[in-house]
Parts: structure tokens; sequence; C-alpha cells
């Protein structure tokens, strides 16, 4: 019978994790906890990756099915023994992708007073700008995130917002083509994201469309990372953790700095392929795959002779969904692997937690509400309407 296993909110990022002096385990953060695992060497060592598999994706379209389940195949292999893997060949105009990295760097060029213009405080989803430093005040990465905002026009392919929805997104006045290109970019990494999430159905041995309805209105985002010059001697500019969503859909220039942990506690280098997206699959996949497809820990660094930049892509379930297991992944008589985990109350915590001092969120805990009222929908809802149900 499977053990039960609880998913904590929205893994933190946790800085300074490694303990530099142990040098017989790995740390990393795991659903907000710190984590370890024994490094394993000679006739102690586990059968593991050492490398990132490649998979071509450029048939994901294909009208055959028997096309599009051989490219699921390799997907389940990639999934089950490593947990991250390249699309080479992705149905995404290179054009777009390698605009919207040069729009990238042009933006974390602006200067300083601008981009905190857009610091995610001033966003009640917390959308926009933030800095990271390293303990001696070096700036360690900055980071732009924008994400489902149906308020936003180029969002309504999708659906639109209702009237009076607070609008999250943040766009700086001092770049006025940076929308433009983001979003045509955005556009098609979606539509390349929806394919996928039919691969990882066929994957896991479901119908094509069985996860879709999870994904229905997904809780998606692009969160572009700056990473500057970095002093060798420095810790990663993002500390080693498992994603805690859908799947990540990676584009990096061409610099470099992505690891992966294999089960020996060995870092698995992901260097840049031109064009490729790098995949990962998170926690709420592990989830819906009754822990089949695992969310790998990985971390980045910053490079110590040039910048570093990369433009990830989450796409991870619709707030409203109530994740389990599939059941058709639950063999009759057992137990789900996971406890249902609620992505609407588990996001709205996870922010919280992360960002205890945010305006929006010291607001909500003023007006005490209850654990059952703070659900996602809040952040896209005006103040005066949430006062008004507190009362």
């Amino acid at each position: 019978m499977a053990t039960t296993t609880t998913l904590t909110s929205v893994a933190t990022i946790l800085t300074d994790i490694q303990d530099r002096t142990d040098t017989t385990r790995v740390y990393y953060g795991s659903g907000g906890y710190r984590m370890s695992r024994p490094v394993l060497t000679g006739s102690n060592a586990k059968k593991t990756f050492d490398s990132i598999p490649t998979i071509d994706v450029a048939d994901i379209y294909s009208p055959d099915l028997e096309v599009r389940r051989a490219i699921a195949k390799e997907v389940a292999k990639a999934c089950e023994e490593v947990g991250f893997f390249y699309a080479v060949n992705p149905p995404v105009s290179y054009e777009k992708m390698d605009a919207g990295l040069e729009i990238v760097k042009t933006f974390f060029r602006l200067p300083s007073e601008e981009l905190l213009k857009l610091h995610v405080d001033n966003s009640q989803g917390v959308k926009g700008y933030l800095p990271f430093k390293f303990k001696d005040g070096s700036n360690r990465r900055a980071s732009y995130s924008l994400g489902r905002d149906y308020t936003n026009p180029e969002q309504h392919f999708v659906t639109v917002a209702p009237p009076g929805t607070v609008s999250v997104n943040q766009w700086p006045e001092a770049l006025p083509e940076f929308r433009k290109v983001i979003y045509e970019y955005y556009q098609d990494v979606f539509q390349f994201a929806r394919k996928m999430l039919q691969i990882f159905a066929l994957a896991l041995g479901l119908e094509e469309t069985d996860l879709d309805e999870t994904f229905r209105y997904p809780l998606n985002d692009i969160t572009m990372q700056y990473y500057p010059i970095q002093d060798p001697n420095e810790q990663s500019s993002i500390s080693p953790h498992a994603d805690y969503g859908g799947f990540t859909l990676l584009y990096q220039d061409q610099v470099g700095g992505l690891e992966v942990l294999n089960a020996n506690g060995i870092w698995v280098p992901a260097p840049p392929k031109e064009h490729a997206y790098v995949v990962n699959t998170g926690s709420y996949m592990e989830v819906l795959s009754n822990g089949r497809f695992p969310a790998t820990v990985h971390r980045a660094f910053g490079n110590t002779s040039c910048e570093r930049f990369s433009l990830p892509f989450f796409f991870n379930p619709d707030p409203s969904s109530i994740i389990t297991p599939h059941p058709k992944l639950v063999a009759e008589g057992d137990r789900p692997a996971f406890e249902p985990q609620d992505v609407s109350r588990r996001q709205i915590k996870g922010l919280m937690t992360n960002r205890p001092d945010h305006p929006f969120f010291k607001k909500l805990r003023e007006l005490g509400l209850k654990d059952e009222d703070l659900t996602f929908d809040l952040v896209s809802k005006p103040i005066e309407e949430i006062v008004a149900m507190s009362s």
C-alpha cells in the first residue's frame, strides 16, 4: 500500500541553504523545508542519470496519434529517470524566442529607479521586479514576473476577466515595446505548453485530454531572470530546490548555469542548446502522476565572466482545481500516494509566507480573514470588496 504524503505550501526558494562544511550531503529546499541527500560514490552509488536527455518535439502536432504517442513514450522515460529533458524543434517561433530574450536583456539594463517602479510590492498578485542580494549586499540576481491576468487583452484568447477585476501585471513605461514583444512570445509558448500537457497525459497512459480540465485556466507565469557577473566563490544564485507547479518550459541564453541533482547527490549540468527548451516537472505533476513523475531538485548559477539571462514559463493548474493523483493511476485497493492539494489556498498562503511584508498581504492579515476565506482569487479583487466581505 502506498504511503500517503502531504505537500506543504508553495515552496520557498531558500537562500544560503547549503552547509559548506558538510561535504557528505547536498542540501536543498522542497515544500518550504530544508532537506538533504547523501553524496554516494563507489560501491554505494545508485544507478542514475549523468546527462539530460533530448527529445525532438517537431511532430507534437502530428495528426497521427501514434506519432504523438511515440513522443510521449520518450517523455515518460525522461520524467521517470531524470525529471528534466530538452525539447528540441519546439513549435515556437525562433524569431519570437530570440526577440523575447533580447528584450529581457534590455529590460534588466534599465536604470534601477525605473525597475523599482515595478517592484512586486506594487502588485496584489506579486508580479513585477524583484532584486535579490547575497549576505554581503552584492547583487545575487533579479527577476521580473508576469502571469495570469485576464484584464490584459493579450490573454483574452484564454478568457476575459469580469468587470472590476484588479490587474496584477506591471509594464515598464521606459520600455514601451516590451509588452508587445513579450506577449508575442507568451502566446506562442502558452500554446506549446497546452500541447505538452496532452503529451504528459499520454506519457502517463491516460487519454490525451484527461488533464485539460485541471489546467483549464492555468496559473501560468513567466519569471524572467537576470544573473549578474558572479564571484566564483559565491553560492548559487537560485538555491537548490524542486519546483512546486505543473511543469516548466525554460528558454535560456547560451551562457549556461543550470544544474540538476541526481540520486547520488551529484550535480549534472544542463548546458544550453540553441532554440531548445529545458522541460522539468513540478510537485503538482508529481501528485497527478501518483509519484511516477517526481519533481527533480535543481539550482542555477551566474557566470564569472558575463551576465546570464533566462526566460522560464511556468504552467500550473487552474487555481480552482483540487490536485489529486489521477484516478486511473491508482490501483484498485490502493490509497493515493498524496493527499488532495487545494491549488487556490496553497497559492495564496505560499505568497503570504514568502512576502509577509507585502502591503496587500499585511492588509489581509489586518482584516482577520479566516483560513477558509484565503483563496487565490483575492489577488484580483478590489480591496474595498475584500473589506466589505470581511465585515
